[in-house]
């Protein structure tokens, strides 16, 4: 959830500071846009997955 709220939170950072972007969407339509922030949340979603589970391994081969 936190890597999905990050995810959508860079993406609204992104529209909004960056003009090249909202000059694809625009172009895009309400598809491009829809792709983008799943990509976006998607990606980090799966990288705060695979981050909490490398903690949880490395936490139970404490030395």
């Amino acid at each position: 959830m936190m890597g999905a709220a990050l995810g959508l939170a860079f993406g609204l950072a992104l529209i909004l500071t960056n003009p090249a972007v909202v000059s694809l969407l625009n172009h895009g339509g309400d598809s491009a846009a829809v792709a983008l922030v799943l990509t976006l949340v998607t990606t980090f979603a799966i990288g705060a997955t695979l981050t909490g589970i490398v903690f949880m391994i490395a936490e139970d081969k404490e030395f």
